[in-house]
């Protein structure tokens, strides 16, 4: 076309040239003056982005963001091996301080120190008020006390040996969910060990209504079962247990099991 065609626009910048808006001054008419791939396209030299600079791609191992994908922790610490050994002991060594208390004269020196009490206040409520025992049960109990005692004795041996059998499941249960890395449950042994600590009070009691030989076995094994417990709770909260719980979270979140 003849740049002297007066229907055709003219460049502003360049009379008598043909006007193009999508060139630059100095550049040829009908040429892309930012390039062959101004957007990033797939061409024959690779793929760019708008600023002439390779596309990034995701990694080929399924990872998201450029970031490793989360993995459950491998290999479990030490520490948590003895927090599971150290509570586990702890819940045997109870159950032996309960069998070596029912072996012992201990509850039935407290049962006749309590009943020798209770007796002593009702004769007195008898005599002031010049009545008689209303029942025959009430009679014997009042003149046969020994039998009571041997009774109550049986009763609460029971009780305490059945408690330690439950004590025991209790204790494997929480040490071995501690040992699987679960944090709720390393809560639930602090709580039982800060508990636990209650128990030392015991220790003056049975001193007091214990042989001196029952009184040390029991005492020797009631305060290792405390510390045996508190040393597992220790080991539970250490940094290698901690670092793999927090592990093990992170990669149930991302749905392992």
């Amino acid at each position: 076309m003849s740049t002297n065609d007066p229907y055709q626009p003219h460049d502003p910048n360049q009379p008598g040239q043909p006007y193009n808006p999508g060139s630059t001054p100095g550049a040829p008419y009908g040429q892309n003056p930012y390039g062959e791939n101004p957007y990033g396209q797939p061409g024959a030299q690779g793929d760019t982005n708008a600023y002439g600079a390779p596309m990034a791609y995701s990694a080929s191992d399924g990872s998201q963001g450029g970031y490793a994908p989360v993995q459950p922790p491998t290999q479990r610490p030490m520490t948590l091996n003895l927090a599971f050994i150290f509570i586990a002991a702890a819940g045997v060594l109870s159950a032996i301080s309960n069998f070596l208390l029912v072996q012992s004269e201990l509850i039935t020196n407290m049962i006749r120190s309590e009943w020798g009490m209770f007796e002593e206040q009702m004769r007195m409520q008898l005599e002031a008020s010049g009545s008689s025992p209303e029942t025959e049960e009430m009679r014997q109990l009042l003149e046969n006390p020994e039998q009571f005692i041997s009774l109550v004795n049986s009763t609460l041996a029971g009780s305490v040996m059945a408690g330690a059998i439950i004590s025991v499941l209790l204790y494997l249960l929480v040490g071995f969910l501690v040992w699987r890395g679960i944090n709720a449950f390393r809560i639930i042994a602090t709580i039982f060990g800060v508990i636990s600590l209650l128990g030392f009070i015991y220790v003056p009691v049975v001193a007091l209504y214990a042989s001196a030989a029952d009184s040390t076995m029991l005492n020797l094994v009631f305060v290792a079962s405390i510390l045996s417990g508190i040393a597992g709770v220790v080991c539970a909260w250490l940094r290698p247990s901690s670092d793999y719980i927090r592990q093990r979270r992170m990669a149930r979140r991302a749905g392992f099991r």
